[in-house]
């Protein structure tokens, strides 16, 4: 269960990093912490082939359907962990 809650909290945090540096905003985005939310959170991935408005209805569903699927990819790989660990060799 703590897994998938970091997952959604890991998605939670690079929403808000993306409209705390959005275009209006005078900070920019850092490249390398961009990657960094990427590779932590891969479902956001489909942000980029479904385009949405930042702060539109259609945005927060987006990114809530995004945070599950983290949630679900991140108890899956706590699963898989903890089955390989019992496995006796």
């Amino acid at each position: 269960m703590r897994s998938a809650l970091f997952g959604v909290g890991i998605t939670a945090v690079f929403v808000s990093y993306q409209l705390l540096t959005g275009l209006d905003s005078p900070v920019s985005r850092n490249p390398a912490l961009m990657l960094v939310f990427v590779v932590l959170c891969p479902p956001s991935l489909l942000s980029l082939a479904i385009d949405k408005e930042v702060g539109t209805n259609a945005f927060y569903v987006l990114w809530t359907v995004i945070a599950l699927l983290n949630a679900a990819l991140f108890a899956t790989v706590r699963t898989l962990l903890a089955r390989r660990a019992q496995r006796p060799d």
